[in-house]
């Protein structure tokens, strides 16, 4: 693909979308200082993202009366930060971390545990594997989340020492349920202070009984299992797999992933290069299309028309759930589906009614409504971060709207929602 072709999938694989004429400017930046940019900011001296939270009052919580208001701050002010951040891809790996390591604001009542967990997904986010597991092991949401709290000595809970290895590090397969017990152990004794809603180590809780762990003897702690579990060689692969069909789409090679999983093992699972490796192949024609869920459809399109998500949070949140995703608020521990669960006529229906609201307030100067105005559907599709185009039954869609100021809405509103924008 062309330098223009490739910056444009840049944006939308590893980031939200474009803003207008963000794409020209990264014409002349070219497509190797982007991709720069995108993965290691702070070398190429671009400015600290603002906290999405800064603004929010989360002093004098009690978890058993939060308001819509707050839990709604909450995720507007997210939604906000992935359309405004002058860091797409560090915002983008907080998301794909959250649907990794999922938890929601339906079991954890308290909104300060869900964003110091957010807070810790992006600071950590493209470290070393082994540092971001063991600070999501003792995370206050995910202690509450996934029964931690209630794991303790002569009371085991199982939920997180099995979701740990099934669904956040190794796999099916890649374990017993003997090492499920085990694991259980070496979790035991952490808990939330429900005064400040930090997690906290009791000494009188845990169970320090040596254990064996896949295939790894005397663990005992937290520090030992998550130890025992990156050392494992089906860890590598799986967190490959998961980060590469993110970025490439489901059907990526799996002689790639494999390759590429042995160049994370080699590098300690370090993040940042394994993302980096994984844009370049991408790059070089190794991605496949994918299906958009939602939420990044919808800050894509946001920023697309100018829309300023913050400004009415309510209907925003209300849309974004009838669409099906919400943020901090997955469906279950394993997170929100993919593929073609995202094409029903419902979800279909709910991005239309969102693509009305963000082409009706688009400006007029817009530059996408400036082209649907104009009848250009190949500025028009550049405006929307597609600059190869429309395809063919859309174009023909699109035309037979018409043109002129008044269809400029009906037009923008179609592509949106069109299948170009969803299947990219």
């Amino acid at each position: 693909m062309d330098d223009r072709s490739a910056l444009a999938w840049l944006a939308r694989r590893a980031g939200f979308g474009l803003a207008p004429n963000e794409l020209d400017a990264q014409v002349v930046a070219g497509v190797a200082s982007t991709l720069d940019r995108l993965v290691d900011p702070d070398r190429q001296g671009v400015a600290p993202a603002p906290d999405p939270w800064a603004t929010l009052d989360l002093s004098g919580i009690d978890p058993r009366n939060v308001s819509n208001e707050l839990r709604g701050g909450v995720i507007s002010g997210w939604l906000g930060a992935m359309a405004t951040t002058p860091r797409p891809l560090m915002e983008w790996m907080r998301w794909f971390w959250h649907g990794h390591f999922v938890t929601s604001q339906t079991v954890v009542h308290d909104p300060r545990m869900i964003v110091t967990q957010l807070r810790m997904l992006g600071d950590l986010a493209m470290g070393d594997f082994r540092t971001l597991l063991r600070a999501v092991t003792v995370d206050p949401a995910m202690l509450v989340y996934l029964d931690g709290t209630r794991n303790r000595r002569h009371q085991l809970n199982e939920n997180y020492a099995r979701e740990v290895l099934e669904l956040f590090s190794l796999g099916i397969g890649s374990f017993s349920e003997e090492d499920v017990g085990s694991s259980a152990h070496a979790f035991t004794g952490w808990y939330v202070d429900v005064r400040t809603g930090e997690s906290r180590f009791a000494a009188d809780r845990h169970d320090d009984t040596l254990q064996q762990y896949l295939g790894r003897a005397g663990v005992h702690d937290v520090e030992t299992a998550i130890d025992a579990i990156v050392e494992q060689s089906a860890c590598a692969p799986f967190i490959t797999a998961r980060l590469a069909r993110a970025l490439l789409g489901p059907e990526v090679d799996s002689g790639l992933i494999d390759r590429l999983a042995g160049e994370f093992r080699q590098s300690g699972l370090q993040i940042r290069p394994l993302v980096r490796s994984i844009l370049e192949v991408g790059l070089d024609g190794a991605s496949t299309s994918m299906i958009t869920t939602p939420v990044p459809w919808a800050v894509a399109a946001s920023r697309a028309t100018g829309f300023d998500l913050t400004a009415r949070p309510r209907e925003v949140i209300n849309a974004l759930r009838a669409a099906g995703q919400l943020p901090t608020v997955a469906p279950n521990v394993g997170g929100w589906p993919s593929g073609p669960a995202w094409l029903t006529s419902s979800a279909t229906m709910a991005r239309v009614e969102m693509s009305g609201g963000l082409a009706a307030a688009a400006a007029i100067d817009n530059p996408a409504r400036v082209a649907a105005a104009a009848g250009d559907l190949d500025g028009l599709a550049d405006a929307l971060g597609r600059p190869e185009g429309f395809e063919p039954a859309t174009r023909a869609g699109l035309r037979s709207l018409g043109s002129g100021p008044d269809r400029s809405s009906a037009v923008l509103t179609v592509a949106l929602a069109s299948p170009d924008l969803v299947v990219v």
